[in-house]
């Protein structure tokens, strides 16, 4: 395997890696070579520190010896007294001729030769037993510097013969054994206290990785439950002080307008697909109200045509009516246009507008009309009966509501409409003493087209249907309540306008 490939595959590996993994393996890595790092810099001061020790404590001793002494230790072996304890120290002596004394006389002696003393120079240097395996640090120093800085050493000798006896190094080597166990305890110290502190910071670490991590869980099982549907889901406000709670709040503001794209577009699709479906009800439901007159006036033109020899009388007949059935379509044409500018929500010019003042008059004016039927206004006396809507359109909803309760009922019934002020609503209510309605109309009565089959009127069902879509755009309701023999009550509720000092209310 190559050495790029290897790389990139540990790389994916890596990036493939949990977080909470990686985060741990990053921590231990950083613990664990900081701990190699203080372990290795202690060693190696350590070392530094006791050879630099060792050292001068051997060239002190050969710079204050007193080299007759030293001399006469090959022929008075162990009686020298070089002031250091012989189980750790070696003295030799090394002639020119390569002859070497050593006291005491070691079988674990260091091993070295002349030329590599006078390679070191003077310097200490570490050198091995005959077994290979005892390490000895060495210094040696030639002949004439030996004893220089012994306030009792005469550097001129008397005769030649002394000088002559002179080895050419004097050498002092001290065993190592003590230190190399003080080391290697040492190291076995750093690892068995490293390995418990990597262990323990692994085992705290992982539950630290968790907890600090599970807000980043919550977010993700929040965004699956937000992808399988559940827009309302939040993730848990933590405190915006960490970058978890600031990623945690981001996330929850992202969501909601999210969330509120998504409802606009479903409210659209919505709507989009019920103003399809009522169009398409529309369309079918106005087809069939247009087809029965359209039938009657293409046969009764067929019929006049057919008979050219028909007595005027019959031809003025059937004129009325095509004529009747002409009007008829003139005024569901005129419904149909009108509810649908109604369902193209367009904005609808509002003021200040007295139901009392409306009641009034198109109860003046249906008396007159509709003289058969006894019309009554009432109002509470102190009721508000001001709304703020569409002056026009609400004259058309109580004409509609009146002409509905004529039609609807035989002459002599008493129609009243009432107006009353609940909480902060208008309430306008008209109602009637008719045979009022069975439960199934009473639940139909505002759709489109309909009439019941017990009526007996010519409607085309959607004088109702244009009350309730009016009222809807002002911003209010309409309901009915009526039973069989028990008259029928229509009740209109619109929001009361705002007293002036109200309004300036902050």
């Amino acid at each position: 395997m190559s050495a790029p490939h290897f790389v990139e595959v540990a790389r994916r590996r890596w990036d493939r890696t949990p977080l909470r993994v990686r985060l741990t393996s990053a921590v231990l890595a950083l613990v664990a070579g900081s701990l190699i790092l203080i372990s290795v810099s202690t060693i190696l001061a350590l070392h530094s520190y006791f050879l630099g020790t060792v050292d001068d404590e051997l060239r002190d001793v050969l710079l204050k010896g007193d080299p007759a002494s030293f001399n006469a230790v090959p022929d008075d072996e162990g009686t020298a007294d070089l002031g250091v304890r012989p189980n750790q120290y070696v003295f030799s002596l090394v002639y020119d001729n390569g002859n070497r004394f050593d006291v005491p006389d070691r079988s674990y002696a260091p091993v070295f030769t002349l030329e590599q003393l006078r390679e070191a120079g003077g310097e200490a240097f570490t050198a091995l037993a005959a077994d290979g395996t005892t390490r000895w640090r060495v210094l040696a120093l030639p002949g004439t510097e030996v004893g220089t800085e012994n306030p009792d050493f005469d550097p001129d000798p008397d005769s030649e013969a002394e000088a002559g006896n002179r080895a050419a190094y004097y050498a002092l080597s001290y065993k190592l054994s003590h230190f190399d166990k003080t080391v290697a305890g040492l190291v076995w110290v750093d690892i068995f206290i490293g390995a418990g502190v990597l262990a323990g910071l692994a085992a705290l670490g992982v539950g630290l990785v968790r907890a600090s991590l599970s807000p980043l869980r919550q977010i993700e099982n929040t965004a699956a439950m937000i992808a399988a549907g559940s827009y309302a889901k939040r993730v848990p406000d933590p405190d915006r002080v960490t970058e978890v709670g600031r990623v945690g709040y981001a996330i929850n503001m992202m969501l909601g307008k999210i969330e509120s794209s998504i409802r606009a577009r479903e409210y659209s699709e919505e709507r989009a697909h019920d103003s399809e479906r009522r169009m398409r009800e529309f369309i079918a439901d106005a087809s069939h109200e247009l087809r029965t007159p359209l039938t009657s006036v293409r046969g009764y033109a067929e019929l006049v045509r057919a008979n050219p020899g028909m007595p005027e009388a019959d031809r003025q007949h059937y004129i009325g009516l095509i004529e009747e059935a002409a009007k008829r379509m003139g005024l569901l044409v005129g419904d149909l246009l009108h509810l649908a500018r109604l369902d193209q929500e367009r904005p609808v010019e509002v003021e200040p507008v007295d139901l009392a003042v409306l009641g009034h008059e198109a109860v003046a004016a249906h008396a007159v009309v509709a003289e058969d039927y006894e019309f009554e206004f009432k109002a509470v006396p102190g009721a508000s009966t001001v709304v703020v809507a569409d002056r026009a359109r609400m004259r058309q909803v109580l004409d509609n509501l009146l002409s509905n309760a004529v039609r609807h009922t035989p002459p002599g019934t008493r129609v009243t409409v009432e107006l009353l002020s609940d909480a902060d609503c208008v309430v306008l209510r008209v109602a009637d003493d008719g045979p009022g309605m069975d439960a199934e109309t009473t639940e139909r009565v505002f759709e489109r087209f309909f009439r019941s089959d017990s009526a007996n009127h010519p409607g085309s069902g959607l004088g109702l249907a244009i009350v309730s879509t009016i009222v809807k755009a002002q911003g209010g309701t309409v309901s009915v309540r009526s039973a069989p023999g028990e008259g029928t009550v229509f009740t209109v509720r619109l929001a009361a306008e705002t007293p002036p000092e109200r309004r300036s209310d902050p």
